[in-house]
């Protein structure tokens, strides 16, 4: 498999991913970090999408900088027009590869690393190139998806074989659906110290979320990757329509629920 089949972002940028990337916090998503951070710091946000978590970051740290990287050029854009609109000035965002940052060793008092490293081909080389830019005593925080620990409420059948096949979309594609669990390790070998591992769950427990979660998978989701699926022989069509038709049916469910476990850890230099 080639690098560059690895570092496919399964989820893709549809507007609904980017409704749901737009209603992320740096208190919310990152609450596990937030604690370590002091007004003056500097600050880098690895693989920011649209800039939410990075420019709440900036009003965490208003006497320092934030500076946001990303490989999706559109995803900047709008990072740096929620920051106009938001009056923060004390931010920044750049194109850039988390294997190869342009920054000078040692350039930064904190790294987040939020929902990034388990899409990469490489993380241990992502977290060595986050090891150099960080200050010694400066703090990492990762948080990572891991599939092991979702839940969801009612089960059915099609809906249980459709959670496989996005698992297997993902792995194909690069990503580690069981990476969270592994962040202490990772963290350690990377030369990081006194590491601290934590879980929380992202929820969708109201009839507006379940739903627009069903239409992006059942649709948005598959329908990217339907001809990857038909070819590796994953699925047939009908087999999809039903994992498609079965998963709108539950979205719709008053008693609907899902949960989706992410791990954190936090670790110093």
């Amino acid at each position: 498999m080639s690098l560059k089949q690895h570092e496919i972002y399964s989820a893709g940028y549809d507007p609904l991913v980017l409704r749901g990337l737009a209603m992320r916090s740096a208190t919310r998503e990152a609450a596990f970090f937030v604690p370590h951070l002091t007004p003056a710091m500097q600050v880098l946000d690895c693989g920011c999408g649209p800039g939410e978590i990075t420019v709440s970051l900036a009003e965490l740290v208003p006497q320092g900088r934030v500076v946001g990287v990303d490989i999706e050029d559109r995803q900047l854009d709008m990072g740096r027009r929620e920051a106009q609109q938001r009056g923060v000035g004390n931010i920044e965002f750049h194109h850039a590869s988390l294997y190869a940052l342009p920054f000078e060793d040692e350039t930064f008092d904190a790294v987040l690393a939020h929902a990034v490293l388990y899409h990469l081909a490489e993380p241990m080389n992502a977290l060595r190139e986050l090891w150099r830019i960080l200050k010694p005593g400066g703090v990492i925080g990762l948080r990572d998806a891991d599939f092991d620990g979702d839940v969801y409420f009612p089960s059915h059948e099609d809906v249980d074989r459709l959670w496989k096949l996005t698992m297997q979309v993902i792995e194909f594609n690069g990503g580690d659906i069981r990476f969270g669990r592994k962040q202490r390790r990772l963290l350690r070998e990377a030369g990081f110290r006194n590491i601290v591992a934590s879980a929380s769950s992202d929820a969708f427990g109201t009839l507006e979320m379940t739903s627009g979660f069903s239409r992006y998978f059942g649709g948005v989701f598959l329908e990217q990757h339907r001809q990857l699926i038909l070819e590796k022989r994953w699925a047939t069509e009908s087999e999809l329509t039903a994992m498609q038709n079965a998963l709108l049916v539950w979205g719709g469910d008053p008693d609907a629920f899902h949960a989706r476990c992410h791990c954190e850890a936090v670790g110093w230099k």
